[in-house]
């Protein structure tokens, strides 16, 4: 990572939440569209797998498996 890039990110990081939430919008709006290309079967398991174990967590379940 550049610095200028760390400059950024630091700055970003002192920003009010409202500003954070603006300025996420903004880059997200010129960096799209992006193609990252195909997924692999891995990586959609991997994902799947954090996002039920962050939903159980927050629904206070322990993992149904």
């Amino acid at each position: 990572m550049s610095r200028d890039t760390e400059v950024l990110l630091d700055a970003f990081e002192h920003l009010p939440v409202e500003e954070k939430r603006a300025f996420t919008h903004e880059v997200l709006r010129r960096s799209l569209p992006f193609d990252s290309g195909a997924l692999e079967d891995d990586e959609i398991s991997a994902a799947s797998a954090a996002l039920f174990k962050s939903l159980e967590e927050e629904d206070g379940h322990s993992a149904l498996r």
